[in-house]
């Protein structure tokens, strides 16, 4: 509908010159929150969203420690941040996945790895990534990335798993 997409254009030129300037330094400290206008059913701004996040999202920080050393994402051996658990996600069967974000290094399906808060020692084989209903296995991950893997009551939230040193 022609007149409701002008109508919506119209409206948006308001909201930018109704708006602030955008300044990078403030979204990154937290000061500036962008507001985006689409709708992925129309297709319709979609590609603006992607190209600014890309644009803007910051790099992933270093962590710290109980120990307080920082874990920089740039380092080489592999850690991972355990932030939710989710049951029941595949709705043929009763299952768990421990959502993963990569901290430094990289993942590889079938990496050793050592739970920290149990120091076991572990092979991941089972990890996957998700987009809505889809499933994908995951065999490689960088720092930033997040990825579900499958467990059997052994994580917990704010676990973390090494593989290295």
């Amino acid at each position: 509908n022609d007149s409701a997409f002008e109508q919506a254009i119209e409206e948006m030129m308001l909201v930018d010159e109704a708006g602030e300037a955008f300044d990078n330094e403030a979204l990154l400290n937290g000061e500036l929150t962008p507001v985006f206008f689409g709708s992925a059913l129309a297709n319709f701004g979609v590609q603006n969203f992607l190209n600014a996040y890309v644009d803007h999202a910051p790099m992933p920080n270093a962590r710290q420690t109980k120990e307080e050393v920082d874990v920089s994402p740039f380092d080489t051996d592999f850690s991972g941040f355990i932030f939710k658990i989710q049951a029941n996600m595949d709705p043929k069967h009763r299952d768990r996945i421990a959502f993963m974000r990569v901290v430094s290094g990289a993942f590889e399906r079938g990496m050793d790895v050592t739970l920290q808060r149990t120091n076991k020692k572990q092979k991941i084989t089972r990890s996957t990534s998700f987009m809505a209903d889809d499933k994908e296995t995951v065999n490689h991950a960088v720092a930033g990335d997040i990825i579900g893997l499958y467990d059997t009551g052994n994580y917990q939230i704010g676990d973390t798993l090494v593989g290295g040193k």
